[in-house]
Formats: structure tokens, sequence, C-alpha cells
């Protein structure tokens, strides 16, 4: 919980930022009550992932001292997106409502830890967020590495299904994979129409397509699925960009999504999602799902849940499956709209389409076709 609740002064610019206000966070952030600014930047920083669903900026306001020391911090905007409500897959407050909440401070310490909050304020059309500048201690992660964020993530997931009191504002988000469907209608029950693109055919190969709309026809079976299983407080979002080292502690960022989900659903970004950027291959793809399910397993035995593996592998399994036609829009849509193909290529640091497009199909192979494969088998459909 941040220490205190400051006032802008009447400026919602932030780059219009009043010194008295400025001191104060400086002060936070250094932990120094003698801290005294007289010089400050806060500068844009590029936003991450969540900039394809709009209404989120980051800064960097960085702090001098009349006597040279330094000192920064990250400002998080959120801004009202209008026909949100508090069930909304991605509603636009949720994150602040955490930090507001103090829920996290529940987090076993074995797990994650959140970021630390200096201040937190509420506006018309916007909340700002100020937390801590984190320098990640760590380059690209290695196999091992995803394997401890996988086992911390089964330790999170396993303090409530272990027992702990589960959390119920209003806020959090209801089966997130699930809630994603609706949205999914109109791009998944034309696909003929979407095929007429040249990107679109090659993301899509025509030999996928049959196997993809029978998974769609299926889906509500797999929500169903998760909604039957073991019931946890999920991130829904833990991959690298959202997990930065400091020293012996995992920061987790950007809790937009998390609510109330399935065992294993809360392992589903860490596999599909890293597979668009650590250089896909299908062994690889197989390497890490295998380590990080195992690590995931062995997390969530630490913290002491005792079911059976196989209910986590059909959370994890259904999740993906969810996710990976998700993804199936998600895809389509980035590359035939040229908007989005210009932050694709900044994204994947790539300017060819088609191989992105390339990417895009193999990974699908996998996070959505292999995965709904064996979770038609473990529910026997």
């Amino acid at each position: 919980m941040p220490s205190s609740s400051l006032k802008v002064g009447g400026s919602l610019n932030p780059l219009e930022l009043p010194r008295s206000y400025v001191r104060q966070l400086a002060r936070q952030a250094s932990g120094d009550m003698s801290f005294e600014a007289q010089e400050w930047q806060c500068e844009p920083i590029q936003g991450g992932f969540g900039s394809a669903v709009g209404g989120t900026a980051l800064y960097r306001l960085r702090v001098s001292s009349v006597d040279d020391r330094r000192c920064s911090l990250v400002l998080k905007l959120l801004y009202h997106r209008a026909g949100e409500t508090e069930d909304s897959p991605y509603y636009w407050k949720r994150e602040f409502e955490f930090y507001r909440s103090g829920m996290l401070a529940d987090m076993p310490r074995d797990s994650f830890v959140p970021p630390r909050i200096f201040a937190l304020e509420e506006h018309d059309d916007a909340c700002w967020i100020w937390m801590e500048d984190i320098a990640d201690s760590k380059g690209a992660w290695s196999l091992e590495d995803f394997a401890d964020v996988a086992e911390r993530l089964g330790r999170f997931n396993g303090a409530w299904l272990a027992g702990a009191p589960q959390p119920a504002p209003a806020w959090l988000s209801q089966s997130w994979h699930a809630s994603l469907l609706p949205g999914l209608a109109d791009r998944l029950n034309r696909l003929d129409e979407a095929l007429a693109h040249p990107l679109a055919r090659l993301t899509l190969p025509l030999d996928a397509k049959a196997e993809i709309e029978s998974i769609w026809r299926d889906r509500k079976r797999f929500a169903t699925a998760l909604s039957s299983l073991p019931q946890t407080l999920c991130h829904y979002d833990a991959f690298r960009r959202n997990v930065l080292f400091r020293g012996d502690d995992a920061v987790l960022l950007d809790w937009a999504l998390a609510g109330i989900g399935a065992i294993g659903e809360d392992l589903v970004s860490l596999v599909a999602v890293s597979l668009h950027y650590e250089g896909y291959t299908p062994e690889y793809a197989s390497d890490l799902d295998d380590l990080a399910f195992a690590s995931y397993m062995l997390g969530l035995r630490q913290s002491g849940w005792r079911g059976e593996e196989r209910l986590a592998r059909i959370g994890y399994t259904c999740g993906m499956t969810l996710r990976g036609l998700a993804g199936v829009k998600q895809d389509i849509d980035q590359l035939t709209n040229d908007a989005a193909a210009d932050e694709v290529r900044q994204t994947h640091n790539q300017d060819d389409l088609e191989e992105i497009a390339r990417l895009f199909a193999e990974v699908r192979r996998f996070r959505l076709l292999k995965m709904a494969r064996e979770a038609r088998a473990l529910l026997k459909i």
C-alpha cells in the first residue's frame, strides 16, 4: 500500500508536475525524507503488450536533488474506457483496485512480491499508479529461469488452493480465458471471410482450418471443464516482461487481468506468450511445456496442495486451448490491419509480415492444436 496519497495540484499532465509533488514522490522512492528535488524529467516509456487493448500509458520520472542524489519512479496511467464493467476481461481499473485493496500483501513471500507503490490517485477519467522503477537483475531467461517462475506460480496458486480464504471483490476477473469467448464469435464464425487476405491464409493454414473450427464448436466444453476445477487467485499474465527480479525477489507486475480461475490456468501465459519470443521451434515448445508444468506441480506440492496432477493438467490444457482460440482472432486482426501491423513489426523486431505470419502459424500448431487434442483426451470428448 502507498504510504500517502498525493495531490497533483491542479495538473493532470504528468509532464507538468509541481515541485512539492515531485519532492514527496522522490522522498518516498529514495527513502530519504530530506531529499530536496532540484531537477526532474518525466518521459514516456514505450508501452508493453497492454497497448493492444488501449488506455494505458507509462512514464519514468527521474529526479536529482540539490546535492546531486538521484532516484526514479514509474507512473502508470490507466484511462477510463467507456462501456467496460467490473467483470470485463480487460477492466481498465482492475490493477488500480488491486493495489488499493492491499490484497497483494497476502502473497506467499516465496512466490512473488508486488512492486512497491508510492502513491495512488483517482481522477474522473483516469487512475495514476506511482511505483518503483525496477532494474531487472536478469537478462534473457534460460529454461531454468522459466522453471523457477513456474514453480513460484505453483506456490502462488497453491496458497489459495490449500485453504487461504479466496478473495471476492466484484472487480476481480472471473474465468478470464472463458470470458474472452463472446468477443471471438464474430471472427471465428466467419473464418472464410478472413481468409480472403493472403496474410490470414499464411497464419491460419487451410489444413488447420477444419480442426480450429471443430475446437471452436467445443469451446463451451473447455470452459465448463475449467469452471468445474478447484479455483484459485490467478494473475493470468505472468510472462517474461511482467516478472522482474530484484535480488532474490521476483516482482510480479501488471495485475490488469487477475482474478479467480482454475488450477493450472495461471501457467498458460508463461508458456503461450513466451513461445512467440524465445526462438520458437517445436522442440523448444515441448521442452518448455514439460519443464514449466513439472515445476508448477512442484510449487503446488510445496504449498500443501495434494490433489490430482490430472486436474492441473486439465486446467492448463483447457486454458491453453481457449487462449489459442483468442490468438486466432488476435493474429488475423494484427496482420490485416495496417496500424496494428506496424506495432507487430516493432514488437517482433521483424519487418517481414509474412515471416511473422509463419511464426504465428507454427506457434498455433502447438498452443492451440496440440493442446486442444490433449485437453480432449483428458476430458474424453
